[in-house]
């Protein structure tokens, strides 16, 4: 059915209302591996898949078709996940600046891309640790490679001893297990290693698959929440697909979603700079 159609007959938002002006570009159909070309055929009836989906896993292809159907996406590219992650991270970045910028309290607030960690007041003794770890290489276990810590949005504002951090954006075009570690571990370094107030931790992702979202959401507290660039447009396509089979015992993609909306792990992108100025 036509987007136009579905928004029509359903009463839904108009699609492009629900998410960032700068997303649908992002958005876009690449060519899949011989071994996926079946189940993608199967799946959405053509020969191409969604570039946030997983061409192996029909609920990602499935969820992530519905999420392009509605939005009417119709561009082709071969960009891949590394990419896509960076436009991902310029896109926050921008965005952030106009928010923070056009409201009085966070004027003079700097929203940057490759910052060191170091540059921040609570982290500023971190440089200390880089030089020791560089003129005595035998530290470098003992520091565990704190110095290394590369975010890649970060939200700054004036401080009476300097720049405070007051948030970091970690950007996944998808997640992936690896990715899931690396996010935590990084946040867990920030936590560990501030002296004052520990920054907003949060994640920025446009990945489909609810059960891979959880791998993020869960946890201790690690990462304050996870916000997703088409959150709206996820609910939708989650509620509307059908698993084929689940074993016994295994969580439906609705049951992660749920579980993670009604913790508020999961959040709307439209919710983030708000979420940022909050005390």
């Amino acid at each position: 059915m036509p987007a136009s159609d579905a928004e029509s007959g359903l009463g839904l938002k108009p699609a492009l209302a629900t998410v960032p002006s700068w997303l649908p570009e992002l958005f876009a159909w690449k060519p899949t591996t011989k071994g996926n070309q079946s189940l993608v055929a199967k799946t959405l009836g053509r020969d191409t898949a969604p570039n946030i989906a997983d061409g192996s896993q029909r609920a990602s292809l499935g969820i992530a078709g519905y999420i392009f159907d509605r939005l009417q996406i119709a561009k082709e590219t071969e960009d891949d996940d590394e990419s896509l992650g960076k436009l991902l991270e310029v896109s926050v970045q921008k965005h952030l600046t106009e928010c923070f910028g056009s409201d009085p309290k966070s004027g003079e607030w700097q929203v940057s891309r490759n910052s060191k960690i170091w540059d921040f007041w609570q982290y500023a003794h971190i440089q200390e640790l880089k030089e020791a770890a560089e003129e005595y290489p035998d530290l470098t276990d003992l520091i565990a490679g704190d110095y290394l810590i590369d975010p890649d949005v970060t939200v700054g504002v004036p401080g009476k001893y300097g720049e405070v951090l007051r948030a970091v954006v970690s950007c996944k075009w998808t997640i992936r297990s690896d990715r899931a570690q690396n996010v935590r571990h990084e946040f867990n370094s920030l936590i560990k290693s501030r002296r004052g107030r520990a920054p907003h931790l949060v994640a920025v992702t446009a990945e489909p698959l609810p059960s891979r979202l959880s791998a993020l959401t869960q946890g201790m507290g690690e990462i304050d929440a996870v916000y997703h660039v088409a959150y709206e447009l996820l609910r939708e396509a989650v509620s509307e697909y059908t698993p084929l089979t689940l074993k016994k015992g295994e969580k439906s993609q609705q049951e992660h979603l749920s579980a993670m909306i009604k913790t508020g792990r999961l959040r709307d992108y439209q919710e983030l700079s708000s979420d940022i100025l909050a005390e």
